[in-house]
C-alpha cells in the first residue's frame, strides 16, 4: 500500500490565462494531471489538444507546460491582435516552444471576421494568419523561440500509450522507487531483461512495475525496442 500518512494533496491549479468552456457540442473538453508528484491540473480543449499535453509531458527536456498562453500583438497598440497558444513549453534548456493544436482538414479554412477566442482573421486562411503571429512572436517580439502546429498526424499512438502511462504513475513512492533504482542498476551493461523479470525481483507486485515505469520516464532505462510498454518489454541501461 502507498504510504498515504502525509493526507491527501490536491494538484496544482492550471494557470491558463483563458478558461475554456466545461462542455462542448461540437468537440471534447477535458483535464488532466500532469508533471511529477501532485502534478499540476491541465485544461485542453480538445482530444488533439489532449494528446498533445500527454506527450509533451513524457518529453525528459520539457521542465514547465502553461496551456492557453495569450500572445497579443499588432502594431495599434490600441487594438492589439490576440492568438492563444495551446500550449507553451518552456524546456530544461530555457527554451519556450509554444504549439498551436488544429486539425488538418481547418488549415486552410477561413473562419470569418473573428474566432471564438476573439482572434481577429480577417479573409486570411489559419496558415497565412499562422505565419504573421509565428512573425511577431518570434522575430519581432522574441518572446518565444520556435512556434510549431500539431496535427492528428504528428499524434503517434505508440508514443501516445507510452505517454498517457509515464503520467499515470507520476506519484512517488520512496520505498519501492529505492529498490526498483536499485534492480535496474543491476542490469548487465549490455543487456536487457524483461519489465515482468524486474518487477518480479523487486518483490513489490504493482508497486515495483509502476516505480520501474517511472524509471522508464526519466530516461534511465529504455525500451530495447519502439513499442507499447508492457511486462513482456525488454528494458536496458542506456548508455552515459
Amino acid at each position: 500500500m502507498l504510504d498515504n500518512q502525509g493526507g491527501i494533496h490536491l494538484p496544482l491549479p492550471s494557470r491558463a490565462q483563458r478558461d475554456i468552456p466545461a462542455a462542448s457540442s461540437a468537440h471534447c473538453t477535458a483535464q488532466a494531471v500532469l508533471g511529477n508528484g501532485y502534478g499540476t491540473r491541465k485544461n485542453a480543449e480538445s482530444w488533439l489538444e489532449l494528446c498533445n499535453l500527454y506527450l509533451l509531458n513524457a518529453k525528459q527536456d520539457v521542465a514547465e507546460l502553461r496551456e492557453q498562453e495569450e500572445f497579443h500583438f499588432g502594431w495599434d497598440l490600441k487594438d492589439l491582435d490576440l492568438h492563444v497558444f495551446d500550449v507553451v513549453a518552456t524546456l530544461t534548456s530555457g527554451l519556450r516552444i509554444a504549439y498551436t493544436v488544429k486539425p488538418e482538414v481547418r488549415l486552410n479554412s477561413r473562419p470569418g471576421s473573428r474566432d471564438k477566442n476573439g482572434e481577429r482573421y480577417d479573409d486570411r486562411t489559419f496558415m497565412e494568419k499562422m505565419g504573421n503571429v509565428t512573425w511577431w512572436a518570434t522575430v519581432h517580439t522574441q518572446l518565444y523561440h520556435d512556434v510549431r502546429l500539431v496535427t492528428e498526424g504528428d499524434i503517434n499512438q505508440i508514443d501516445l500509450r507510452n505517454a498517457q502511462m509515464f503520467a499515470a504513475v507520476r506519484e512517488q513512492d520512496g520505498e519501492a522507487d529505492a529498490i526498483a533504482f536499485a534492480v535496474a542498476k543491476a542490469i548487465p551493461a549490455e543487456g536487457g531483461r524483461s519489465l515482468r523479470d524486474l518487477t518480479i525481483e523487486t518483490g513489490l507486485q504493482a508497486r515495483g512495475y509502476r516505480a520501474l515505469i517511472r524509471l522508464m520516464r526519466s530516461g534511465m532505462l529504455r525500451a530495447v525496442q519502439r513499442e507499447i510498454i508492457r511486462p513482456t518489454t525488454i528494458v536496458h541501461l542506456p548508455r552515459r
